[in-house]
């Protein structure tokens, strides 16, 4: 098949990563696969300085490690997005750039990985939702909401998987030298001041403990002088941050996925999280990680104090996380998602 993905943008967010993984994978399987994005508006000195500073530092971002075809464009119509089988619209704005274009870019499809109303634009976001296009989301949670709010009962749900995995055998030998964890977003809706609230009043009670930020930026807040900060590391970082990490918070008011928490449990860190929604079909509450209300860092103290009073709990939920980390394969996703696309493709040349 020759399969488009339009992304709505080119940068490090979980959301551009499933979109390039999945990319990776179909075109491991044989297809053609093309992901378009917008074209940067900045002046073409900057555009060549900053490509320049992420050569020297040797910075990606996701879709640099894409596979297939990487196509920038400055407007999204029939001349610049090619013809196709399937052509899946990945965010509501490119749900609307999507809607214009002829049949010849492929059957549509919309992937929706969030719940995206948090920039004010909940009526384009809900109308996008009307459109006929075959859609597929990430979560258990994603896909009721979504049902309600389109009235279309046939949304597909397939979840998201992790990069990065131990092997439980030879855990012992892993040498976890940050106690707390968590990925740092200046974004509100990441509740990422409630986690660096919750570092703070837990150094006081143990000053001992060594923490770990990683994200995009770094916080400007003053954080304990045992505090570690990583800004934009390469994926293989990221996977030895988790694998050093003994406890990962999550901090979100609401997330579509989580994709951070499946990737510290098949990395062997226990994982603590806001009840966002999207953690629920990865973590249940005291059987392989904790979840706590969101907006409440005392909350969070609470369950990490838990953990660091009773190691043996630690022990037994960091078993249980990992073995549940096991039951999501981006093989098998990928797998469900090429069975949908071969399908709306046989239906279209039915009719």
């Amino acid at each position: 098949m020759h399969i488009t993905f339009l992304a709505p943008c080119k940068d490090l967010s979980g959301g551009i990563k499933v979109i390039a993984t999945y990319g990776n994978k179909l075109v491991e399987r044989g297809h053609t696969v093309t992901i378009v994005y917008p074209q940067s508006t900045q002046p073409l000195k900057r555009r060549i300085k900053r490509g320049m500073i992420k050569f020297v530092k040797q910075q990606q971002d996701h879709l640099d490690r894409f596979k297939g075809q990487l196509l920038a464009v400055k407007e999204f119509n029939n001349r610049t997005i090619p013809d196709g089988d399937v052509l899946i619209a990945t965010a509501w704005e490119t749900a609307e750039w999507a809607k214009g274009l002829s049949n010849s870019k492929g059957r549509k499809v919309y992937f929706i990985q969030g719940h995206e109303v948090w920039n004010g634009q909940q009526e384009r976001v809900y109308d996008t939702l009307q459109l006929p296009f075959k859609k597929i989301t990430i979560s258990t949670w994603l896909q009721e909401l979504l049902t309600d709010i389109s009235g279309d009962e046939d949304i597909s749900m397939i979840s998201n998987a992790s990069d990065f995995k131990i092997n439980p055998q030879d855990d012992s030998q892993v040498k976890r030298k940050y106690d707390i964890g968590m990925t740092f977003s200046s974004i509100s809706n990441k509740g990422s001041n409630l986690g660096l609230q919750a570092i703070r009043q837990i150094a006081k009670t143990y000053p001992g403990l060594k923490f770990v930020l990683f994200g995009t930026e770094a916080p400007s807040e003053d954080l304990p002088l045992n505090t570690t900060v990583f800004v934009k590391p390469s994926q293989k970082k990221i996977g030895a941050i988790y694998e050093s990490t003994r406890i990962w918070l999550s901090t979100s008011y609401e997330e579509g996925f989580c994709l951070p928490c499946l990737e510290a449990m098949s990395s062997g860190s226990v994982v603590i999280s806001t009840d966002n929604k999207g953690v629920r079909d990865i973590v249940d509450h005291k059987k392989n990680g904790m979840i706590t209300k969101t907006g409440s860092s005392n909350a969070l103290v609470e369950k990490i104090a838990l953990l660091l009073e009773h190691p043996e709990e630690m022990k037994r939920l960091q078993s249980a996380g990992f073995k549940k980390s096991e039951t999501f394969s981006w093989d098998d996703s990928t797998t469900r998602m090429e069975a949908i696309f071969s399908e709306i493709c046989k239906q279209e040349q039915a009719a």
